[in-house]
């Protein structure tokens, strides 16, 4: 899809007079296609507008929420393949009402804006802060360390049974080859993403794994026996394969999610009080010491370390998924919670000196690709409280 055609198709939108046909191929689009090569339409078309013209906060939540009820989105006839198509719609669907509802802008509590401008504090020269990238590490049972950035696309290595491919920048997959069902051939693998780093990985069973920032996945070359289990740390949004002779499992800490075919998105970062699993689609059961519960979908449990408690709640899809979909999306949070995203994504290391810093919250939304200083000028411009030093690859918050 042409730029100028994109841009049509956003602004039809958002009028509200886009065809159903228009609707399908705009939400298709955009959900097939990376936020970076999306983001600077919505940015010239939201930049464009009157600022009382721009939604708030209450009125993209109020939208977000009728997505739902968007006949253009229902499906036509009540078969699976219409079914699946209308669910990526209303992601696609919610990513864009998040892009161009607030688009670049962060707001405080209060409905106060912050807007485009560079930040007080100027980075060093010599040292340049990039977005975060498409970067890890595959270690292989061995103990081979394997740069996968480095390696051209095609054929990565031979690991057990399986083929590991590197399909497109920043996504291998394994093509397993055949095995017995047997417990004693299993080889693990290592999936490591660095500060800055995000990837994709396709497993043998088919599942696919989008890997956040500073994250690991470990998991077997071939899935054999009863179960597919897999080890995570940091973050992580999973679309299970379907088998249901096989529950899928995934542990982190000391919680196991099991599912059989679903969609969900796992957050357990160490240095975080809580883990989360946030359910898309289908059904997990979550276990912690000798509690279980089952969460459907829109629902969010927490864990944590100290306890074997699991809170359930509605969950929040929207910031749940923005990682994914190339953006930060922060809902009331305070200074501290929004620096530790940042910290993870721009691999830098922050520092607090300032006092109160907890007491106001922001929202808003913010493209992972942009640039830093960018962020930070926001942020300074929401709170008169609230100054950045950036001295290198380390953020003083005064």
């Amino acid at each position: 899809m042409t730029r100028e055609r994109l841009k049509h198709l956003l602004q039809q939108y958002l009028d509200n007079t886009i065809s159903s046909d228009d609707c399908a191929a705009l939400l298709n689009h955009l959900d097939v296609t990376d936020a970076g090569e999306v983001s600077p339409v919505i940015d010239e078309l939201l930049f464009s507008l009157p600022d009382d013209a721009r939604m708030n906060k209450a009125e993209a939540d109020a939208i977000f929420n009728a997505i739902i009820a968007d006949e253009r989105l229902a499906p036509a006839e009540p078969v699976e393949i219409e079914r699946k198509l209308s669910t990526k719609w209303y992601y696609a669907a919610a990513m864009l009402v998040v892009f161009v509802s607030v688009g670049l802008l962060l707001f405080d509590k209060t409905g106060k804006k912050g807007q485009q401008g560079i930040a007080s504090a100027k980075p060093n020269e010599s040292i340049k802060i990039e977005p975060g990238s498409k970067k890890a590490t595959l270690t292989l049972a061995g103990g081979e360390v394997i740069d996968l950035e480095a390696q051209q696309q095609g054929m990565v290595a031979i690991n057990g049974s399986s083929n590991i491919r590197k399909v497109r920048s920043g996504q291998i997959e394994y093509n397993p080859g055949e095995t017995s069902n047997t417990q004693n051939q299993l080889s693990y693998n290592n999936l490591k993403t660095p500060k800055g780093g995000e990837y994709q990985i396709t497993l043998p069973d088919g599942t696919r794994v989008w890997l956040n920032s500073a994250s690991s996945l470990r998991f077997p070359s071939a899935f054999t026996g009863n179960t597919r289990q897999v080890m995570l740390t940091g973050e992580a949004y999973f679309e299970v394969a379907k088998d249901k002779t096989k529950p899928f499992i995934v542990k982190t800490g000391e919680t196991e999610i099991r599912v059989l075919g679903t969609r969900f998105n796992i957050s357990g970062y160490s240095d975080d009080e809580v883990t989360t699993t946030t359910l898309i689609e289908g059904s997990v059961q979550l276990t912690k010491g000798k509690q279980h519960r089952i969460l459907i979908p829109g629902q969010q449990a927490a864990t944590s370390a100290s306890s074997d408690d699991i809170q359930l709640s509605q969950g929040n899809i929207a910031r749940a998924m923005a990682w994914k979909n190339g953006y930060f999306r922060f809902d009331d949070q305070d200074i501290r919670s929004i620096m530790k995203q940042v910290s993870r994504w721009y691999d830098v290391d922050v520092e607090f000196k300032g006092k109160n810093l907890n007491s106001k919250q922001f929202g808003g939304t913010f493209y992972r690709t942009k640039d830093i200083a960018e962020l930070l000028s926001h942020l300074e411009q929401l709170d008169n409280n609230i100054h950045f030093k950036m001295m290198g690859r380390r953020i003083v918050i005064e």
